[in-house]
């Protein structure tokens, strides 16, 4: 039971670079960005754990500038390369037990995911009501959003 996670950011806007420049994220935000924190474990590795090619026509990129949660069809999975991406699961980790909310989770980085399996509560502190994640949606978190996690089924 996986969970798909993506850091979203402008670096992922790849249509906007030329052909010839690699996928690299541009100084001042590598100085600045929790993307490029090597500790941060959903983040180390990147871009090197993506499997595809960066760059190219399909790829992950920035969805929405706000919290969303939407279904997925097969175009956009196809167009995001989400075949891809680095899994993560909560199997094993204590942080991530069933049933046991995690209040005030801030987002340090943005972060694009796509559930495969399993499912989680998201209640934005914005909003206060709550939404549940399902297989099969992609979910946009933006750097700051803050909200309580229940992992209702093993991710």
């Amino acid at each position: 039971m996986l969970l798909v996670l993506l850091p979203a950011s402008a670096a992922f806007n790849v249509a906007a670079r030329p052909a010839s420049t690699p996928c690299a994220r541009a100084a001042a935000p590598r100085l600045t960005s929790p993307l490029s924190a090597p500790t941060h474990p959903a983040v180390a590795g990147w871009p090197d754990k993506y499997a595809g090619t960066l760059g190219a026509a399909t790829g992950p990129r920035v969805l929405h500038d706000a919290f969303a949660v939407e279904a997925a069809e097969t175009t956009l999975l196809m167009e995001l390369d989400v075949a891809n991406w680095p899994t993560w699961t909560t199997a094993g980790n204590d942080r991530w037990l069933p049933n046991v909310t995690r209040k005030d989770k801030e987002m340090p980085y943005g972060e694009l995911s796509y559930l495969i399996s399993g499912k989680l509560e998201i209640v934005p502190k914005e909003t206060g009501l709550p939404v549940v994640v399902n297989p099969g949606d992609v979910v946009t978190f933006p750097e700051g959003f803050v909200s309580d996690w229940t992992v209702l089924e093993e991710l």
